[in-house]
Order: C-alpha cells, then sequence, then structure tokens
C-alpha cells in the first residue's frame, strides 16, 4: 500500500513537471519563433531613440563678406527626470548653479517623472563657467548637449536690417527661430535641414553608441548689399543728429542711385540682436522706422507733380508760374510759401521747393496726377520684387530677387520690420 502511494506520488510529481516542462519550452518557442520580430523591434525602441541633429545655422554677411550674424557652439544642460534619485535635492543643486527658479524646476521635474518623461531641457545654452561647475559635480543624471548660439560680432551694427533670434510659441519645438529683419525673412534657408541620429543606450540610459541616419543640411548664407563701413559711419553720425537735435528717433537710409541697392540702412534708437527683449520698452527701439513706418512724402513728392505737369500738360521748364507772394487760398484752407514768390518759371520752382508753384502746376495736371504717380511706382507696396538687399553668394553680383546659396528664384514675403512704406520702393529696398 505505502509503494502504491509512493508511486502514485511520483508518478504525479513527473506528470506535472513534464507538463511544466512542455508549457515552459512552448512559452519560450513562442516568444522565440512567432513573437520574435515584435520583441526584437520593442527592445530596440526601450534601448534606442531617434534625436534630430541640428545643423549650423548660416551666416548673414556684408557685400564685402564680413560676418554680420554667425552661429557658434554652446552647450545646453538636460536630464532624464526617471534617473534623478531626489527632485528636491536636484532642482536646489541646479538653480544654484545655472541662477533659475527653484520652484519652476523642481514643478517641471515632478510633472515630468510623473508623466513618464525621459527628457527635460534644464537650462539652454549656459555659460562656460556654468557648464564647468556643473561637471566638476561628477553627477550621472546630469547631461549636457552641444547647440548654437547666434553671435553677433559687430554688436548692434545694423541691428534692424538683421533682425533677431527668439522663441516662437506657435512652434512644436523649442528651438530659437528669426523672429524680425533677414533673420525672420530668410529663416527657412538660414536654418537648413534637421538631421536624424540613432542613439543606444543601457538601462540607466547611459549612451553607449550612436548611429547616423541622415546628415543634417547646412543652412545658407545670406549676402547683403549693405557696407558695413558705410553703415557705421552712418548710424554714428544718426545718433548725433538725433541727440543734437533733441529728436525722439531718427532714419537714414543710403543708395546707389544707379542699382539702387541699399548700401546702409540706419534707425535710432538701436539695439543689441543678441538680447531678447524683456519689457515692452525694449520694443520700441526694435521697429524698423526706415522701412516699417508711414510718412508724408513732403516735398519729395514734388517731382512726381512736376514730371506729371511735363507729360500732361504744355508746361515746360521755362514756363512762368504764379507764386501768390507766399500764400494761396485753396479751397478754403490758406497753404503758405516758406518765401515770397511773385513768379517763378517751373524749373526755378522746383530747384526753390516751392509750395505754391507745385500747387499751381498740379492743378493744371488734375486727376492725371494720380495715374502718373501710380505709374512712377512710389507708391507701390515694398513687398514686391523690389531690389532686396541681398547678393547672390555663389557669385557675388547683386541679383535682381533674393538670392543665397541655395540659389532661390524668388525673394520670401517681406519680414515683419520690413513693412510697406511709400518710399521704399524707390529707394531699392523691399
Amino acid at each position: 500500500m505505502i509503494d502504491t502511494q509512493s508511486t502514485n506520488r511520483l508518478r504525479f510529481l513527473i506528470g506535472a513537471l513534464l507538463i511544466w516542462s512542455v508549457a515552459i519550452f512552448g512559452r519560450l518557442a513562442y516568444l522565440q519563433i512567432v513573437q520574435h520580430d515584435a520583441l526584437r523591434q520593442a527592445g530596440m525602441r526601450q534601448q534606442s531613440k531617434v534625436r534630430k541633429v541640428k545643423p549650423e545655422r548660416g551666416a548673414v554677411k556684408d557685400r564685402e563678406g564680413k560676418a554680420l550674424a554667425m552661429s557658434l557652439p554652446v552647450e545646453s544642460v538636460c536630464l532624464n527626470p526617471q534617473r534623478v534619485p531626489d527632485f528636491d535635492v536636484a532642482a536646489g543643486i541646479l538653480s544654484g548653479v545655472l541662477n533659475i527658479k527653484r520652484d519652476v524646476l523642481l514643478k517641471n521635474l515632478q510633472q515630468e517623472g510623473e508623466d513618464g518623461n525621459g527628457f527635460l531641457w534644464v537650462k539652454r545654452r549656459v555659460t562656460r563657467e556654468e557648464a564647468d561647475r556643473l561637471r566638476s559635480m561628477k553627477l550621472d543624471w546630469i547631461e549636457f548637449r552641444t547647440e548654437s548660439q547666434r553671435f553677433y560680432p559687430h554688436g548692434e551694427l545694423a541691428s534692424h536690417v538683421l533682425g533677431g533670434m527668439g522663441m516662437v510659441k506657435e512652434t512644436k519645438d523649442k528651438d530659437e527661430r528669426g523672429v524680425a529683419g533677414i533673420e525672420e525673412a530668410f529663416e527657412a534657408d538660414l536654418r537648413g535641414k534637421d538631421g536624424k541620429m540613432r542613439v543606444f543606450s543601457d538601462v540607466k540610459q547611459h549612451v553607449y553608441d550612436t548611429q547616423v541616419i541622415e546628415n543634417p543640411t547646412a543652412g545658407a548664407n545670406v549676402i547683403l548689399t549693405i557696407d558695413s563701413r558705410i553703415q557705421h559711419v552712418a548710424e554714428r553720425e544718426l545718433a548725433k543728429a538725433v541727440t543734437a537735435s533733441n529728436s525722439y528717433s531718427g532714419s537714414v537710409m543710403v543708395a546707389r542711385p544707379d542699382t539702387g541697392e541699399i548700401l546702409a540702412l540706419a534707425n535710432y534708437p538701436t539695439f543689441d540682436p543678441s538680447k531678447t527683449p524683456t519689457h515692452a520698452q525694449d520694443f520700441v527701439g526694435r521697429r524698423d522706422l526706415a522701412v516699417g513706418t508711414p510718412f508724408e512724402p513732403g516735398s519729395v513728392f514734388k517731382v512726381i507733380t512736376m514730371a506729371a505737369a511735363l507729360e500732361t500738360t504744355n508746361l515746360t521748364p521755362d514756363s512762368v508760374l504764379s507764386g501768390g507772394n507766399g500764400k494761396i487760398n485753396l479751397f478754403g484752407r490758406v497753404i503758405h510759401d516758406h518765401d515770397n514768390y511773385a513768379y517763378l518759371t517751373m524749373a526755378d520752382a522746383l530747384a526753390k521747393s516751392s509750395n505754391i508753384c507745385t500747387i499751381q502746376a498740379a492743378l493744371q495736371v488734375g486727376e492725371k496726377n494720380t495715374s502718373i504717380a501710380l505709374a512712377s511706382g512710389i507708391v507701390q507696396a515694398s513687398g514686391s520684387r523690389a531690389s532686396p538687399p541681398v547678393r547672390s553668394a555663389r557669385t557675388g553680383s547683386r541679383a535682381p530677387s533674393a538670392r543665397s546659396r541655395s540659389d532661390m528664384s524668388c525673394p520670401p514675403p517681406a519680414c515683419s520690420c520690413c513693412r510697406p512704406s511709400v518710399s521704399s520702393r524707390t529707394a531699392g529696398f523691399w
């Protein structure tokens, strides 16, 4: 009886062991054969991630090839919240070294940790001293990534033309983009094309290998018609004139009359394009008054009126016009001249910039004055292809449309600091 019970127990154990072995073998066969590809892909997703590789942003240069804006390598601090041993301690260390708000960083760490995210920017583009201090602590959960920072070697020179860089809320990424001037207008060409790199890491998220999937394409260089020497003189003299006249602002535009190329475009007050505005007052000096503020053309328009008179009436340069002894009553309003001219020839009226004589000529032209003004192009929107301040980087000669190293065939839309203005087209700017 005892032997029978022992035999039965032994048989039961052997049967259970066989069933267990078959189940284990079947499971292993299912995982290694049937689910092999799926599990392999899952493992690859856990061990590797695809990261964007930022290209080098193109430079902005003057007509002589001198760099007005360029990008330099700089380090940024990031971390994996899942590897941080203590959020409170980490926030204290990082905020003290990087001079950032501790409570904001702690909140971000906790939020990203709860969401299971494995990446968080701590501070972008830190100084060398900050990076060295963090490295000296030898904390394996702190990571560094090399990025680029826009650098303007001449400081405030041509700042309104260049514009500046900044974060754009409408974009999903947190990368800087051009937000004004040339930096914004040629963003797509200066920016280049991102590359892709696969990063392999172990269970502790330590990177042990990388694989380039797609190389980044560097941004194109943009060559301006601006001459940095003339630009410097224009800005210096403009600042003197504004100060001497107790004015709030001023603008100067220097152009080649035979081609319309812009050699200098200066505004006062100016600004440092490398600094991000923090207060509303900071935006005041960033307005490109030379091309972004409408104004009355004043006596400049007398040329159009006199041309219209020569074109559509019997007036000639020697025709005599009444100066009205310095005043005229026009539709119930008295308009004065700067001098009491009785009579002037048409040529003298233009040379002396007589208001009354010009009005006399305009009255003879009538409504045709408007059509002549339109035909001259002086009131055409500056968003047209009207000799933008960009030269071909490939040939070095002025192009009829904006060109860069990418050999574009047409200019981009006018940037936010280059809105249409009455005189912009005749000056050769956008």
